[in-house]
């Protein structure tokens, strides 16, 4: 299954009540997305029919790592070495290449060579050697038109590589086809100089990219973990397993998309991640001993901050990030008297919110909606309930299918902010 989704289950009382008791005890935080609850309205999906193993769960590792390959959060544990990570890197680079390879060009490369016909810019040394001693070879500078480029030796050498490796079979099993793959764009390359692979690495790392081979960049960046041949392996002394263990933070991959969707947003934005609050915001801690000064007060901050502080417009917004299906039209008990601390004490730069916003993940092929809320006390401060897609798996295909995506959730966002504006 795919997150957000559900499922009918047909069996007895008995595996029911065994099957609610096992939940209870498995999903801890995350039970509105991992529960029991009676048979929906709308019409179920179809049947999954097998398919290439593993491919969805290959996939979502792929777009959580997306933003940095050395860098993610992700925990990869098990026996094999080299690890998973190598497939990614593998699998980035081909489908990041087999998008590029036919907007491949020629290029205007320099080149200096000892030529019996000279051409171009000839070497003043070299000419004179010649006059003196009557051979006809003249060192010669000058720009060839042709695929043979540096940019394209990086990107052929990573190919050979990935071509020449031999993955666990457990492993080359998550996705077939790689070596395959890489031999199939080699032929387009046919042409390319190949170069050793530390020589890749360090041609890759001083490569400039003109306007005309931007595009490849992205190319490049996935080449280099390829060639680098990084890889996690077991710590030493393990007893060794056929069991392979993946772990993927979907509560902070939620986070994460929205990060990026508001980043393209709203023009201010303050993320707290890592324990630590974002640039400007300050969450004081709601009661502090009565002897503290009033200028040491940031020594009794609390650990509770929310995940965004946003200007939108004229007004501060106070946005978290829920992994859960908000279905009701009050926000669970926890999560209101969240907002409702965060109202009074989190403040951007000193100013105290206007407003707060609650951003669920809606359940699959669930319309993105709001609902406004208001404090009981005074209804001046609002609370919006913001529902919003949670990627299907074709949005984590490839970039221009995540692409898509985020485009999407930023335009509902911007058109939720107007609301806002307007409260």
């Amino acid at each position: 299954m795919h997150e957000t989704e559900l499922a009918a289950i047909r069996t007895s009382a008995a595996c029911i009540g065994s099957l609610a008791m096992s939940l209870a005890d498995a999903v801890r935080s995350q039970s509105d997305l991992l529960a029991l609850g009676s048979p929906s309205d709308g019409p179920l999906r179809e049947q999954i029919t097998a398919g290439e193993p593993f491919r969805q769960l290959v996939d979502l590792m792929l777009l959580a790592e997306r933003g940095s390959m050395m860098d993610s959060p992700l925990a990869f544990e098990g026996a094999h070495a080299p690890s998973m990570l190598q497939l990614l890197t593998h699998e980035r680079l081909l489908a990041t290449v087999e998008r590029l390879l036919f907007r491949v060009r020629p290029r205007y490369d320099e080149r200096t060579e000892i030529l019996e016909m000279p051409r171009g810019k000839l070497g003043a040394e070299s000419l004179l050697f010649s006059l003196a001693t009557g051979t006809p070879r003249v060192e010669s500078t000058y720009d060839e038109l042709t695929t043979d480029t540096s940019l394209l030796q990086v990107v052929a050498s990573a190919l050979r590589v990935i071509g020449s490796s031999r993955l666990p079979p457990k492993v080359a099993a998550l996705r077939p086809g790689l070596q395959t793959r890489a031999a199939h764009l080699l032929r387009h390359l046919s042409g390319v100089t190949p170069i050793e692979r530390h020589r890749a690495i360090l041609l890759a790392e001083s490569l400039w990219l003109g306007p005309l081979d931007r595009i490849w960049k992205p190319a490049v960046d996935a080449a280099l973990p390829v060639l680098r041949d990084w890889a996690v392996e077991p710590e030493a002394g393990e007893s060794a397993t056929d069991a392979l263990l993946i772990h993927v933070s979907t509560e902070k991959f939620w986070e994460q998309c929205l990060e990026v969707a508001l980043e393209s947003t709203f023009s201010t934005l303050a993320v707290s991640r890592d324990a630590r609050t974002g640039e400007g915001v300050s969450v004081p801690a709601p009661w502090v001993p009565s002897t503290a000064e009033p200028d040491h007060s940031d020594d009794h901050s609390t650990r509770s901050f929310p995940d965004f502080v946003l200007r939108s417009g004229q007004r501060i917004v106070v946005a978290d990030a829920k992994y859960k299906l908000g279905t009701g039209l009050a926000p669970a008990s926890s999560d209101g008297y969240q907002l409702f601390a965060y109202s009074h004490l989190a403040t951007l730069d000193g100013r105290l919110s206007d407003l707060a916003v609650l951003l669920y993940p809606t359940g699959a092929d669930a319309r993105a909606r709001q609902v406004e809320l208001r404090q009981l006390w005074d209804r001046r401060y609002p609370l919006w309930l913001a529902h919003l897609p949670f990627p299907d798996p074709i949005d984590l295909r490839e970039q221009q299918n995540w692409s898509v995506y985020i485009a999407s959730l930023t335009s509902q966002l911007r058109s939720f902010s107007k609301e806002w504006a307007r409260a």
